[in-house]
């Protein structure tokens, strides 16, 4: 958000200024990183990036050279503007950096609930109608389940597009596909209308991310500020598939938000299971 802010107060001192050229640099400082995540990811659906963004980095990068190098022709920066313009290319520098090492990065540690062989603990969740379901009840049917973060991530939207992209593979291999969330039952049934769902797609809710804590995948305080009306705390992005026993015969943690598993990096689970050994993606 601030870097957001930040880049429109550049576009309106580039007017204000009389066009001055340096304000396009701190524009593409500070606008790169919301505009990537506000955009480019819904628009170019992306669902998966690769780790550390080299084009995004080198197109910031080169607008805080560029203003630093504006202002070193002009023996340095003289006026509180060209201060707030390097302050400001260098901030969004710093944030950019600080987004992907470390906001975007879990640094979980394997659950020791998600065992390939073995079955999940059991998991309390709630349909859209507030009934509740257990996850012993998917026992019977290949089941994929799919934790997702909320409405708000684009990296999530775009995975369940993803997936479901896939509903007639799934389908012709009996495969249940659970959706599951704490966001709230609000902002998930308005996603399942969005989406309009093939009948073997569900979207159930964890209250209190009780079924990811069982899991080990909670991330509490994870979501970013300036979401209203969902929740602070969120989970772990995570891909079970279960056998029709309910034992687990692929799981991923990522453990970067931005870097989700293919469907091909699964599927071929509920068609050979005993050929296919779980992998994660890296």
């Amino acid at each position: 958000m601030t870097n957001m802010l930040s880049g429109v107060g550049s576009a309106v001192m580039f007017w204000y200024s009389g066009y001055d050229p340096i304000w396009i640099g701190t524009f593409f400082a500070t606008f790169t990183m919301p505009f990537f995540l506000m955009v480019l990811a819904g628009a170019l659906g992306l669902s998966r990036t690769s780790k550390n963004l080299p084009v995004i980095q080198l197109i910031n990068l080169a607008a805080v050279a560029f203003v630093a190098y504006s202002l070193f022709g002009r023996s340095g920066p003289s006026t509180t503007a060209e201060y707030a313009s390097i302050g400001l290319a260098l901030y969004g520098a710093l944030s950019m950096q600080w987004y992907i090492h470390i906001f975007s990065n879990y640094k979980r540690t394997p659950s020791k609930a998600i065992v390939k062989g073995q079955a999940l603990p059991e998991l309390p969740l709630h349909r859209l109608d507030q009934t509740p379901v257990s996850s012993s009840e998917f026992t019977g049917d290949k089941t994929l389940l799919v934790f997702f973060r909320a409405n708000w991530c684009p990296f999530c939207m775009n995975q369940l597009k993803d997936v479901k992209a896939q509903a007639d593979r799934l389908g012709a291999n009996g495969v249940q596909v659970k959706f599951i969330s704490n966001q709230g039952f609000e902002n998930s049934a308005k996603l399942a209308k969005d989406m309009d769902l093939p009948t073997h797609f569900e979207i159930l809710q964890d209250e209190d991310l009780r079924a990811a804590k069982a899991l080990g995948i909670e991330d509490m305080g994870g979501a970013p500020s300036g979401m209203p009306g969902y929740p602070n705390d969120t989970v772990m992005a995570t891909v079970i598939a279960l056998d029709e026993q309910g034992n687990v015969i692929f799981g991923d943690e990522t453990d970067n938000y931005r870097r989700r598993p293919h469907p091909d990096t699964f599927l071929g689970v509920f068609e050979t299971p005993s050929n296919v050994t779980a992998i994660a993606a890296e």
